[in-house]
C-alpha cells in the first residue's frame, strides 16, 4: 500500500512548477507519493488533505501579519490569502490526527504562527551571516546547530548541518508547546517540533533543493515518510 502526502497547491507558473517538482522528488526519493490539494474550497481541501498518510507544508509567500497581531511592514511580502486562509485550517485539523507533519520555509513560519508564535517580518538589519543564495539553491550558506534528544537529532545525528535558508523572515517568539530544535549560527531560530505529537517537525531553511545531492537533507525527507507508514 502506497503512502500519500498532502501537500497544498503552491500555484502552476513555472517557477512554482519547479519548486514543486523539488517537493515531489524528494518525497518520491523516500518512497512515498504527493496529493496536491486544491486550495479553492476550505472544507473540500481539509478533508482531502485527511484522507493522506501525513501533510507536508511548503515554502512561499510570507504570512499576513495580522495572522500574527502585526502591521504589515513595508519589508514584508504580499501574502497569499488563498494559502493563508486553508493551511491554517488543514494544519489545525490534521494535527489533531496525530499523522506526521513536516514543514519547510513558509510551513515552519506558519506552524509557529498557528501555535501563537510571531515572526520578525524582515532580518535584513538584524543577521550576522548570509542566510541565502538564490541562486545556488543546493549550496550550503550557514550552519545550523541541532539540539540533542529532539527529532531533528535523531533524524540527522549530528549536532550541526549546512543549510541554505532563502529566506527574509524569521521567528521572532516561539508558540506554545513547539521546541526549538536547531538555531543558525547568528541566532535565529531553524527548526521547531510540537511536542507530545508523534511527528510534527518544521524547518527554515530548504531540503528539498539539496536533497539530490546531500544524504542528510534527504534523510529528513526519508524519517518523514517513514513515521507516515
Amino acid at each position: 500500500m502506497s503512502i500519500t502526502i498532502a501537500i497544498p497547491q503552491m500555484g502552476t507558473d513555472l517557477f512554482r512548477k519547479y519548486m514543486k517538482s523539488k517537493y515531489l522528488k524528494s518525497i518520491e526519493r523516500a518512497g512515498a507519493e504527493v496529493q496536491w490539494i486544491e486550495l479553492d474550497n476550505t472544507e473540500k481541501a481539509v478533508a482531502e488533505a485527511l484522507s493522506c498518510d501525513g501533510l507536508l507544508l511548503p515554502g512561499g509567500a510570507d504570512i499576513e501579519p495580522a495572522l500574527y497581531g502585526r502591521v504589515r511592514d513595508e519589508k514584508c511580502g504580499k501574502p497569499n490569502e488563498l494559502r493563508d486562509k486553508n493551511e491554517f485550517e488543514i494544519f489545525n485539523a490534521f494535527v489533531k490526527t496525530g499523522k506526521p507533519i513536516l514543514g519547510i520555509c513558509r510551513g515552519f513560519q506558519l506552524i509557529n504562527v498557528a501555535c501563537g508564535g510571531t515572526l520578525h517580518q524582515d532580518i535584513a538589519a538584524i543577521k550576522k551571516c548570509s542566510h541565502s543564495d538564490f541562486l545556488k539553491r543546493a549550496k550550503v550558506v550557514h550552519k545550523v546547530t541541532v539540539t540533542e534528544n529532539t527529532l531533528l537529532y535523531r533524524t540527522f545525528g549530528k549536532t550541526e548541518i549546512g543549510v541554505n535558508s532563502l529566506h527574509h523572515q524569521a521567528v521572532e517568539s516561539v508558540g506554545e508547546n513547539l521546541t526549538a530544535s536547531a538555531v543558525s549560527e547568528d541566532g535565529f531560530i531553524e527548526g521547531l517540533e510540537l511536542n507530545n505529537h508523534p511527528f510534527c517537525v518544521a524547518v527554515q531553511w530548504h531540503p528539498e533543493h539539496m536533497s539530490k545531492n546531500d544524504l542528510l537533507q534527504q534523510q529528513l525527507f526519508n524519517e518523514f515518510v517513514k513515521n507516515c507508514k
